[in-house]
């Protein structure tokens, strides 16, 4: 896969130049280039992440996110930090589905240096997995999983790239898929510490699919919440929270779609989990609002207080 050199400049002076999207003249026209520029150019591009040269598609949005929203990533970094002391300094594997182009990968390799001693990442959208490969490809401490995830095997309405660059189940056609159960029990692995879930509205799907990893590893948890998205997909923005529940998922650590600290709340509270899926709904609180959460097991060790507080993720060296 051999990166395009003019849409390679392109990408990355809008990467570069992201703050301009604040500006009130400026910021209404570079969004308008930027949204035609992703529509003539489709990639492999150029770019760099957390200090490493990877390709990925004209359009992915993270390294644009994670300049505007330097803090947004935190609560992942800090949860591997704290799973990574509580092992005893042992470095601990992770799971990551939906896992793109590699970014959560080149993140914790530059913010958590030793932490991690297995990477899964698991996506079903096949150009990403093309990125996946030509990014992590043949490193020993990276399995590379293509597969659609579902509460079930069977099959699910296939992925299909969304305005933001990422993939999303809202295809009309069908394709087969599996459970996270599955593709961790063919791997081998031993225990999982760390699950990553970000899946653009399948999420509590993914989970329901995970039921034996869940009760068996205990692992930490950080998941999307995005009700917008579980609505597009045709999915239930209750079962992340049934799912975990059923397992022994008693603390949640809710942090925003920035990565700031929010609230706790404690096993399956419906009510408040209804109001909150409401909030976001209606869009009046704030522009496509939604969470990012850690669950933790009941029986862990895992201090919710350090985690929300992010003490080691506000010093991480690396915010792209």
């Amino acid at each position: 896969m051999t990166p395009h050199l003019i849409p390679s400049l392109l990408y990355n002076l809008f990467v570069r130049s992201q703050g301009l999207q604040d500006r009130k003249v400026i910021g209404p026209l570079w969004k308008r280039a930027y949204d035609s520029a992703r529509h003539v150019f489709q990639g492999p591009v150029s770019t760099r992440i957390h200090d490493r040269k990877v390709l990925v598609n004209f359009g992915y949005t993270y390294p644009i996110f994670a300049r505007r929203y330097p803090g947004f990533n935190q609560p992942l970094v800090e949860l591997v930090h704290q799973a990574y002391v509580i092992a005893g300094r042992k470095a601990v594997t992770i799971v990551d589905v939906g896992a793109a182009v590699g970014d959560t990968v080149f993140l914790l390799e530059r913010n958590c240096q030793g932490m991690v001693t297995k990477y899964i990442c698991v996506d079903g959208y096949a150009e990403f997995f093309d990125y996946l490969r030509e990014n992590l490809g043949g490193r020993e401490d990276v399995a590379l999983v293509y597969a659609l995830l579902s509460a079930t095997s069977g099959s699910e309405r296939v992925l299909i790239k969304t305005p933001s660059g990422t993939a999303s189940a809202q295809g009309d056609a069908l394709a087969p898929s599996t459970t996270l159960d599955r593709v961790v029990e063919s791997l081998g692995f031993p225990k999982i510490d760390v699950l990553k879930v970000d899946a653009d509205g399948f999420d509590g799907r993914i989970l329901l699919g995970a039921h034996e990893l869940l009760g068996r590893d205990m692992p930490a948890v950080i998941f999307e919440w995005h009700p917008g998205l579980c609505v597009q997909t045709g999915n239930s923005g209750l079962e992340h929270f049934q799912a975990l529940n059923q397992r022994g998922y008693r603390t949640f650590i809710w942090f925003t779609k920035f990565g700031v600290f929010s609230h706790f709340s404690a096993a399956f509270d419906q009510k408040a989990i209804q109001l909150l899926s409401e909030i976001c709904l209606r869009g009046r609180h704030s522009y496509d609002w939604h969470y990012d959460i850690v669950a933790l097991h009941e029986k862990t060790a895992l201090s919710p207080l350090d985690i929300a507080e992010l003490r080691y993720a506000k010093r991480r060296e690396s915010r792209w």
